[in-house]
């Protein structure tokens, strides 16, 4: 099975886009980070509660530099080796 964290980017178009930047922006996964706070064995698949933290790029103008936002999301996923889902909370 793929690492969690690779597996995630592969599926980062399951999670709404509205979720990863509520203020505005845009998300940036290159520096993505990981938090795993508990798994559970669910038959063959497995739950987990995590916590992504990557940056959010604020757009700027002419006067006003754009810049990133760290931002945190935290998620319930449920991964097995053919499906990965993301759970309602």
């Amino acid at each position: 099975m793929l690492g969690l964290k690779q597996q995630i980017l592969d599926n980062i178009d399951k999670f709404k886009v509205s979720d990863f930047c509520p203020d505005g922006g845009w998300p940036k996964f290159d520096n993505l980070e990981l938090i795993v706070f508990n798994e559970t064995q669910q038959g063959s698949s497995i739950i987990y509660n995590v916590e992504l933290i990557y940056d959010c790029e604020k757009a700027g103008c002419c006067f006003i530099p754009g810049g990133d936002n760290h931002t945190r999301l935290q998620k319930k996923i449920k991964v097995s080796e053919t499906s990965f889902e993301i759970l309602m909370e």
